[in-house]
């Protein structure tokens, strides 16, 4: 298995979901999502990521708030208004580059949890299964924010990709996987970078993927159950994803983001199980509102990294 090099060197990234109802440390929420957007410190936040010892920083362009952080020309033709106008994301991708940090995009695939006016711009209701007007319009959009970022954008990460028959949470369950075809996903995704690299999440603990052609495995988790030397087609990248504090975003008050809740001697564990047969992983870190991070956790990934240098 070759899998992705640069994954296997870097052995460990960080993602946040930093979207519209993130919530600030403490005081009152930011009335706008301009004035969050505006508000977020580049630079420190990559210093933090530099620090770190991290190889990879997942970042949502926007999930199913209706609201976005890099403009998006064609997104703006279906649904105006959305895309912040400091369009942090560019910033992001080419400070992180200076860095030599890569950017994977985080984007979901669907929009059924959105509100009824982004589900109306983008054509969701308007084919129960295929969702074939909405997959045109939504690859118009991918393929604009690759082209815009492009080699400064390493990768995708595409949440959403479900049979949504078998997800009591979804709105509506006539959807599935068929809606994709792979080639003109990837050949918008790759648009600006022709060795961006693409994972499809089918939901989380299932450590399944959508297409055995996607580049490298999703493996969304909630647990630590999961190890390095599960079965993947030839050449896709085994590869974890998991959450260390708040559940995956710290959206439900302000207030200090809460702790870490695993050990480092359960987190190296777990890393290395990953580690030994050539596996990545991700960390999920809370994010407050002014794109500051949680600090016991941030403390926590810097020994784990601390104690991988010390093992190579």
């Amino acid at each position: 298995m070759a899998g992705i090099k640069w994954m296997q060197d870097g052995r460990y990234g960080i993602m946040v979901h930093y979207l519209s109802h993130i919530m600030p440390r403490a005081g009152e929420k930011r009335r706008t999502w301009d004035e969050m957007v505006n508000g977020f410190d580049v630079s420190r936040f990559c210093s933090e990521m530099e620090q770190s010892g991290a190889g990879w920083v997942i970042f949502p362009f926007g999930q199913n708030t209706g609201y976005y952080c890099s403009e998006n020309r064609e997104l703006e033709k279906y649904w105006t208004g959305k895309c912040s106008w400091r369009d942090l994301m560019l910033e992001l991708a080419r400070e992180l580059r200076r860095r030599r940090i890569r950017l994977i995009a985080y984007l979901p695939s669907e929009v059924d949890s959105a509100p009824k006016e982004q589900r109306k711009a983008l054509g969701w209701d308007l084919d129960k299964e295929d969702k074939s007007e909405f997959m045109k319009r939504y690859l118009e959009i991918i393929r604009y924010w690759a082209q815009k970022l492009g080699p400064d954008l390493s990768g995708w990460w595409f949440d959403g990709c479900y049979d949504a028959s078998g997800k009591s949470f979804t709105r509506t369950h006539e959807w599935h996987n068929g809606r994709f075809d792979y080639d003109l996903l990837r050949s918008a995704a790759r648009a600006g970078n022709p060795e961006a690299v693409i994972a499809m999440c089918p939901g989380a603990e299932s450590m399944e993927y959508v297409f055995a052609e996607q580049d490298y495995l999703a493996g969304e988790a909630n647990t630590l159950a999961h190890r390095g030397d599960i079965p993947l087609p030839e050449g896709m990248q085994r590869h974890c994803l998991i959450w260390l504090d708040c559940f995956w975003m710290h959206s439900k008050s302000p207030g200090e983001i809460a702790p870490p809740r695993f050990s480092d001697r359960e987190l190296l564990e777990f890393a290395e199980s990953w580690w030994k047969h050539k596996g990545a992983v991700t960390w999920n870190v809370g994010i407050y509102e002014d794109g500051t991070l949680a600090e016991k956790t941030m403390a926590q990934v810097k020994r784990i990294g601390a104690f991988r240098e010390e093992g190579t």
